[in-house]
């Protein structure tokens, strides 16, 4: 059935908060995706970020990120109150400055949430049903969490021995020690469970399904990395024994070091793909459907020795392939997944791909680097099992991407969407260049009248926004992940807009 979407990630969400987060800004907008006809909310990854807020160097591989927990909501439940959430109120207060401002709001809601369990049995019962619910990931979350946060470091690696190495006598010592700690960390889960299974309730409610990144790596500065290191290629004295990168190629001559730490994948194999299906599981339990980032991998994937973090000593090792996809079918059924198959493919991903059967990426600003025979040009598309994008989060916006666009590619772009889509620009002639906000807006259409069964646009290109709007440049390790919407910029005249482009091809 076809239908489209919007892609904006939760943080992207206007707030006074920092982040935008699960508060009732999250709810305005599915309300907004319903009346504009939208049958989709694409967000990014929402497990714990890590300094950068980064949403693909996650702390957990099973957890929520804390700083997305609404302050308002806490404040409702009595938790907090309007006086710990006037400080933000200031102009004067930074970004930053806001987001440790949070933290140090969930350390306080916390302090009231223990003192009321005494007096509630009812609620004591609950917080620890979810516990036990959850122990299977939560208590390594919650001890790598206190503990990263007692040494101010995520690198395992430089904890003393008995720690790095999780000898059993020094994790019960330190469980003890920092045993307040550990709970809190377990109560940030409980909340943020609590408040996301509130607003997928209320998206099923308006029609609307939620989808969701499960990165392929996960962080070395990782409660799963320091719980299970059997599962990871990491050397002697549990550092590194091979990071994740990419070779050297036309777009970056010496190659990429990523720093997540390459799977063990004989290793999970022997497990039956265990730590995997759990994790997709939880991810199922966050999303309608899962996008599985960086799909090549799984076919083979790049490992940069870590003595060297030289890419230019890589190699490529083969990755599970069918094999693990056959073990999650087998423990979950069928699954909701759209595979991110971007960038060069092999025959033998191409094999996979086709096998599983999962729908592929098709995104409109690489189509037009080439000539007429671009395989992300719509009339080339061979099927309708994909998902067409305008960009992604790693994209320039479409607009920022146009105007910086060489002469002979808005010409192609202009070209296009009026002799081949049939899109028209006015009176202008057909050899004219588009201005950006017309190529833009005939863009979005051309995503909407593709063959493909979905297409989700980002919210940045509904709005017409250019680069200021930039979710994440890839390979800059700083100020990304910041972009948000201004309020109010999702109106009711533009959701009347997109609903009706919607109608118009049948979505």
């Amino acid at each position: 059935m076809r239908a489209s979407g919007i892609l904006l990630p939760i943080f992207s969400l206007p707030s006074r908060y920092g982040a935008g987060d699960l508060d009732s800004e999250a709810y305005n907008f599915i309300d907004r995706l319903h009346e504009a006809g939208q049958r989709y909310w694409q967000v990014l990854p929402i497990g714990p970020v890590n300094k950068e807020y980064c949403p693909y160097q996650s702390g957990s591989g099973f957890a929520g990120e804390p700083l997305l927990i609404s302050l308002e909501r806490l404040r409702d439940k009595g938790l907090l109150s309007d006086q710990d959430l006037a400080p933000f109120d200031s102009a004067v207060i930074t970004w930053e400055e806001r987001m440790e401002r949070r933290r140090e709001l969930l350390k306080k809601a916390f302090r009231v949430f223990r003192g009321k369990l005494s007096e509630d049995e009812e609620a004591e019962l609950h917080f620890l049903a979810f516990c036990r619910m959850e122990g299977d990931w939560l208590d390594d979350y919650a001890l790598y969490s206190a503990l990263a946060a007692y040494y101010d470091d995520g690198d395992w690696s430089l904890w003393e021995e008995g720690l790095r190495d999780r000898r059993t006598g020094e994790l019960a010592k330190w469980s003890v020690m920092l045993s307040d700690e550990i709970q809190f960390y377990r109560w940030t889960q409980y909340e943020f469970f609590e408040e996301w299974d509130r607003l997928k309730r209320y998206a099923h409610a308006k029609g609307v399904e939620l989808i969701g990144d499960i990165p392929y790596y996960t962080a070395f500065e990782s409660a799963d990395c320091w719980a299970h290191p059997e599962l990871f290629q990491i050397g002697v004295g549990n550092e590194q024994g091979f990071e994740a990168g990419a070779p050297p190629d036309s777009f970056t001559s010496e190659g990429q070091c990523w720093g997540n730490p390459v799977y063990d994948w004989s290793a999970h194999k022997a497990q039956n793909y265990d730590w995997w299906i759990r994790r997709i599981r939880q991810q199922l339990r966050f999303f309608d459907v899962v996008r599985l980032d960086h799909m090549r991998g799984f076919e083979s994937y790049f490992a940069i020795p870590y003595e060297t973090e030289d890419p230019r000593d890589g190699h490529w090792e083969k990755g599970p392939g069918m094999e693990l996809f056959s073990a999650v079918k087998e423990a979950l059924g069928e699954c909701r997944f759209i595979a991110e198959d971007l960038g060069y493919l092999t025959d033998e991903v191409k094999d996979m791909m086709a096998q599983a059967g999962y729908p592929g990426m098709k995104v409109l600003q690489f189509a037009f680097d080439t000539s007429e025979e671009n395989v992300y040009l719509p009339m080339n598309y061979d099927t309708d099992n994909s998902v067409i994008y305008t960009g992604t989060h790693d994209n320039d916006t479409t607009m920022g991407w146009y105007e910086k666009a060489e002469e002979w590619k808005k010409r192609f772009v202009s070209w296009y969407l009026r002799e081949k889509a049939g899109l028209s620009d006015g009176a202008a002639q057909p050899d004219e260049i588009m201005d950006p906000a017309t190529a833009v807006k005939g863009l979005v259409e051309l995503a909407l009248s593709s063959r493909c069964e979905l297409s989700i646009i980002p919210m940045q290109d509904y709005l017409l926004l250019g680069s200021e709007a930039r979710i994440n440049v890839p390979g800059v390790a700083e100020g990304n992940w910041r972009w948000q919407m201004e309020e109010g910029a999702f109106h009711e005249k533009l959701a009347a807009a997109i609903r009706e482009a919607t109608a118009i091809y049948n979505r």
